[in-house]
């Protein structure tokens, strides 16, 4: 498709229709589409096991870009708008016990365990350190929340931090890291 002559122009908005989610100002077209709601959010210290078999909530003491979602309490990511959120998440898992241990890692919206989400890890030995990442996607209510959640029966499992280190110089690594993003 071609045009011959502009679209808009400051005096001639053309074939733009003014409406909801559209704007026009000095001929600059605006879309204001509201599907940019993000937040990403970390911890930079090691979370324990305290009590075998328990629920523990992942904490976030850190906050990267965000907008229109924001952590709440430490342990609830809360969106504004309603719609379609994909969550990513990343932790680093340590046990330092010999013998053979799972970890669930699962998701909560609202304060109810969501039916799908329970993620389990087979333990074995004793383990330094172990990468695990998943995703979910789920439609939320404009207010609604989620928390991640984990359990072991072996309190020697942890979310571990990595503290900065050298030769060579590399950074610290958070022990937990969710990203929430609005898809729809």
């Amino acid at each position: 498709m071609s045009y011959k002559m502009p679209l808009a122009s400051t005096t001639s908005f053309g074939s733009v229709e003014v409406g909801t989610g559209l704007s026009v100002t000095d001929g600059v077209i605006s879309a204001t589409l509201g599907l940019l709601n993000y937040g990403f959010y970390h911890s930079n210290v090691t979370q324990t096991n305290p009590v075998a078999s328990a629920t523990n909530l992942l904490t976030f003491n850190g906050i990267g870009p965000q907008n229109g979602i924001s952590i709440v309490g430490g342990t609830q990511v809360t969106v504004v708008n309603s719609g379609t959120y994909t969550k990513l998440f990343t932790v680093i898992i340590s046990k330092t016990s010999g013998g053979t241990s799972d970890i669930s890692i699962w998701l909560r919206y609202n304060g109810t365990d969501l039916p799908g989400s329970r993620q389990d890890l087979e333990l074995t030995n004793t383990l330094a350190l172990i990468f695990a990442s998943g995703n979910y996607t789920l439609d939320m209510a404009a207010g609604s929340n989620i928390q991640m959640c984990w359990s072991s029966a072996d309190t020697t499992v942890s979310m571990t931090a990595l503290p900065a280190a050298i030769t060579p110089t590399r950074p610290d690594g958070y022990s937990a890291k969710v990203t929430l993003t609005r898809i729809s």
